[in-house]
């Protein structure tokens, strides 16, 4: 009796094990908590102005069970503070990542370019074939429209952040588009946040 005791006993010990790291293989991506960052940041425009312009990012840290992890935008913001002026557009605001911002020379309106680090947000935007979406600043607030096809070829003028630029931010009081340049010449960062590419391979 007694080993028939031992051997429930292991049987239920192993069944629990296997179903504990089951559910714990099987766990979703889990936060970490938000962090909002902020900072200010000059923005050459196509007219070889520079302004300078002030953002927020909150983002989320993330794990996944068995190794892995990133960071979620939930939410950026641009505001451009100087040179302060009426025709200023008003605070841009949403949870893609503002790449490009300027002038369109055709008709003056102000535009952002942003684009993604998630596949969800891309299935947001209805997949589309370039990694990115437009806004229009018109009659008092941000439109968001598909990407305009002459912005193909644009150098970023915006900075791409995520988690990793905290200690970036963190040192500069204005971070200026030299430093937005060499942070953007790493290796690790893909080409599509560098420029407005006109040929994009989804991995989602």
């Amino acid at each position: 009796m007694g080993g028939s005791m031992i051997n429930t006993f292991g049987s239920i010990r192993a069944s629990f094990s296997w179903r504990f790291l089951l559910a714990l293989f099987m766990l979703p991506i889990s936060g970490c908590g938000d962090t909002t960052m902020k900072w200010k940041e000059q923005v050459d425009l196509h007219n070889n102005e520079t302004i300078i312009v002030a953002r927020t990012a909150t983002m989320a840290g993330n794990w996944i069970a068995g190794g892995g992890g990133g960071s979620i935008n939930k939410r950026m913001t641009v505001k451009i503070i100087q040179p302060a002026r009426p025709d200023n557009p008003s605070v841009w605001s949403d949870h893609y990542v503002p790449i490009l911002l300027d002038r369109d020379p055709d008709n003056g309106e102000w535009f952002i370019v942003a684009t993604f680090y998630h596949c969800s947000e891309w299935y947001d935007l209805g997949r589309p074939a370039l990694p990115y979406t437009e806004y229009r600043f018109r009659s008092g607030s941000w439109v968001r429209q598909s990407l305009s096809t002459k912005w193909i070829g644009r150098e970023v003028n915006v900075l791409p952040v995520d988690l990793s630029e905290r200690e970036l931010l963190k040192e500069k009081p204005v971070l200026s588009t030299e430093q937005k340049r060499l942070n953007l010449s790493r290796p690790a960062i893909g080409e599509e946040y560098v420029r407005i590419v006109g040929e994009w391979k989804t991995n989602c």
